[in-house]
């Protein structure tokens, strides 16, 4: 497994690791590896979750997604910033996505709006259909149909936070 390191300077000060190796870890220490990754960073987690299911992504596995770890603790701090999307778009022909790589038993959809309940939706800004269009060699037809789909799954994920406006947990 590729392990990267974050600099400072000079000083490698921390370093990403896998989830497959935070996995590991908690098996050889009899923790809970979901209910740790939640309390070390529970919002990045769901997010995670909501824009794999967003654009489709079928690569999520645990060697795409990780921990930044302190050098000087040998702690993690939290999750490391999404990477590897060159799966993305993958299964996107229904609303319910592939099956979730990092919920156990659950799909995309299911792990997204259970994500939504804890943590909401926090959109940015509105979706621009062009953002669909720009630079694609595959036509602008079939872009147009990930356009569509996106909105699809993103009105769900609405529905489900207006439904639950008052009863996020983080």
């Amino acid at each position: 497994m590729t392990t990267w390191i974050v600099m400072h300077g000079t000083e490698e000060v921390a370093q990403v690791n896998t989830s497959g190796q935070c996995e590991i870890y908690a098996v050889n220490h009899d923790i809970d590896v979901m209910q740790y990754i939640l309390q070390l960073d529970a919002y990045s987690f769901y997010m995670m979750n909501i824009v794999d299911y967003l654009v489709g992504n079928t690569d999520r596995h645990i060697g795409n997604w990780g921990f930044l770890v302190d050098n000087h603790t040998n702690k993690p701090i939290r999750l490391y910033e999404l990477m590897d999307f060159n799966k993305a778009f993958q299964r996107y022909d229904t609303l319910e996505g592939a099956n979730s790589l990092t919920t156990r038993h659950r799909s995309q959809q299911e792990a997204a709006m259970e994500a939504v309940k804890q943590i909401g939706l926090n959109q940015k800004r509105e979706i621009e259909e062009a953002w669909f269009l720009e630079n694609e060699i595959t036509g602008n037809e079939k872009q147009s149909e990930k356009y569509q789909m996106f909105l699809k799954r993103l009105m769900l994920l609405k529905q489900i936070e207006s439904e639950n406006k008052g009863e996020r947990k983080i």
